[in-house]
């Protein structure tokens, strides 16, 4: 008698339970679908576009974190950094921008601020969330890199100048050459006499670091072979 009225209990407290997880679940969609009526159409153009970006920015940013195996597609429509270390126009920096700029846009109408002013502080919030993103995808590039680029697989390889390279090792330039099978742009320098301009075409010769190499100009071996 004692155990099935236990027992009893038991089920009566947890049908209980279920019925009041239920109505605060209702309760919250309720209250969440009431605040977002009250939103006028710039706050919710400004909360959509916070809260879908901060989901695409989230699962990227998590993905990236784990190793990337399981990394989603990210479309790079131009490249920064040393071998291309992140794009400048990609799924998480685009995540990134409208993630500050839909937040910012919709705390700055919630203070009572114009959409003009929103919408300018929001693109200012949006440029710093965007720099954030690409450095620390730059410094997660080059950890995931450490250890595993030599440059002196590049010897050899014939090249094209990214950025000019001073004269007589006075300055560091860039230079983009096949490495280790992969398109990268390394940073350069030169014995050369004269500066060495943009697209054209260069040696490498040897290694002056790990992270640095050294160039000639095409141009200079056939100078030789005719002397």
């Amino acid at each position: 008698m004692v155990e099935n009225l236990s027992t009893s209990v038991c089920l009566l407290t947890k049908t209980i339970l279920e019925e009041d997880n239920t109505t605060l679940d209702s309760l919250y969609k309720f209250q969440m679908i009431e605040y977002w009526q009250t939103l006028d159409s710039a706050q919710k153009t400004f909360t959509g576009v916070g809260i879908i970006s901060s989901l695409v920015l989230t699962l990227q940013m998590l993905l990236v974190m784990i190793g990337g195996g399981f990394d989603m597609p990210d479309a790079e429509i131009a490249e920064t950094g040393e071998g291309g270390a992140t794009g400048v126009f990609s799924i998480r920096t685009i995540g990134a921008f409208f993630t500050g700029f839909g937040w910012a846009g919709a705390a700055m109408l919630d203070a009572g601020y114009g959409t003009g002013a929103a919408t300018f502080v929001a693109t200012i919030s949006g440029s710093i969330f965007l720099a954030i993103v690409i450095y620390l995808m730059t410094y997660l590039h080059s950890l995931r890199q450490e250890g595993t680029l030599n440059y002196k697989n590049a010897i050899g390889q014939v090249g094209s100048i990214y950025l000019p390279v001073p004269p007589n090792r006075k300055g560091i330039g860039q230079v983009e050459v096949m490495v280790q099978g992969r398109l990268r742009i390394v940073k350069a320098v030169t014995d050369n006499d004269k500066k060495i301009a943009n697209r054209i075409a260069v040696r490498v010769t040897e290694t002056v670091d790990e992270q640095t190499i050294l160039v000639v100009p095409l141009e200079n071996e056939s100078s030789e072979k005719n002397i």
